[in-house]
């Protein structure tokens, strides 16, 4: 018999180590710039891992005694596409682990890419008939399937080598983010959006930011034009996302701001790059205290939920 009981983690609770992972590569990419940097990787690199460990189990747990909850998130125009953060994960976290324990960090990414390929054909393939996409689908969370998983590919098989398999991975995730965004943008223009769903336009960061960082991990780290472009893109969504910051957070602050973590630590990890090559360093300097403070924000915020006995669902 399945407990009826909500589950008390929601599946969009894997941003948190996907933002946590990805701040941890950007200190990692710091190398010798600042001494304890590290340090500071490894910091953020152990805790990400081991919350997304918890997370995998918890999530094994709920497919187990909630397969109903499973199975109605999978069904659901929306929220389907948060089950993408799963494979997200586990390709960020190892490639945290690839620099203690390769064969595990290889195996995770193989999994995690593998993975997220699969869930794209079987789910993303069947929006194509029957209409059942529905014009509800259109919201920022779309772009996880078939966006923020193929640029996650791309730049963890660049850790291990295989670049040009990477470069056609990001070729899906820049193609997939060309179609869709002017079909969200046109929707967000005459439609409502939802105050429950609204934290989750942090999203929209993500694009420009987790491409040119996925581009970057394939070129060897050359700012060239293409990167200049992308963060020229990536900061006029900034601006407009800090405009409507007080209208997306109307209803205060809660975990599902930690959908800003992904674009927020892959600025910060551009930076990295911007600064070693002396381009722009002042604007990249700034780009990664600034991602920093706010990703410190999203911890304290947690941090506090947690102990009020608000971050679990109940």
């Amino acid at each position: 018999m399945t407990d009826k009981r909500p589950f008390p983690l929601p599946t969009g609770y894997f941003a948190i180590p996907l933002g946590l992972s990805a701040l941890s590569l950007a200190w990692l990419h710091m190398g010798d710039t600042l001494s304890f940097s590290r340090n500071v990787s490894d910091i953020i690199g152990i805790t990400a891992v081991s919350v997304w460990a918890l997370f995998i189990l918890l999530y094994i747990y709920k497919m187990i005694y909630f397969s109903h909850e499973v199975r109605d998130e999978y069904c659901c125009p929306i929220r389907f596409s948060f089950i993408a953060l799963i494979p997200i994960t586990t390709m960020l976290s190892g490639d945290v682990l690839y620099r203690w324990f390769p064969l595990i960090g290889e195996g995770l990414i193989w999994i995690g890419t593998i993975g997220q390929l699969l869930f794209a054909s079987v789910r993303i393939s069947a929006l194509w008939k029957d209409g059942t996409f529905e014009e509800k689908s259109t919201l920022p969370p779309f772009y996880l399937p078939s966006v923020a998983t193929n640029f996650t590919s791309a730049s963890s098989l660049a850790l291990l080598g295989y670049h040009d398999l990477g470069y056609l991975f990001l070729g899906a995730g820049m193609i997939a983010w060309i179609i869709y965004e002017p079909v969200l943008f046109q929707r967000l223009r005459v439609l409502q959006i939802e105050p429950q769903f609204r934290p989750t336009m942090g999203i929209i960061l993500a694009p420009a930011f987790v491409g040119s960082s996925a581009y970057l991990s394939l070129n060897g780290g050359e700012i060239d034009l293409f990167v200049k472009l992308l963060w020229g893109y990536g900061f006029l969504q900034m601006f407009f996302l800090i405009r409507l910051f007080p209208w997306i957070s109307e209803k205060g602050l809660n975990i599902g701001f930690w959908a800003f973590s992904f674009g927020l630590a892959s600025l910060a990890n551009g930076a990295v790059s911007f600064v070693h090559h002396n381009v722009l360093s002042g604007l990249a300097n700034g780009a990664f205290i600034f991602a920093n403070l706010m990703m410190s924000g999203l911890v304290l915020m947690t941090l506090g939920k947690i102990f009020k006995g608000q971050f679990w669902l109940k």
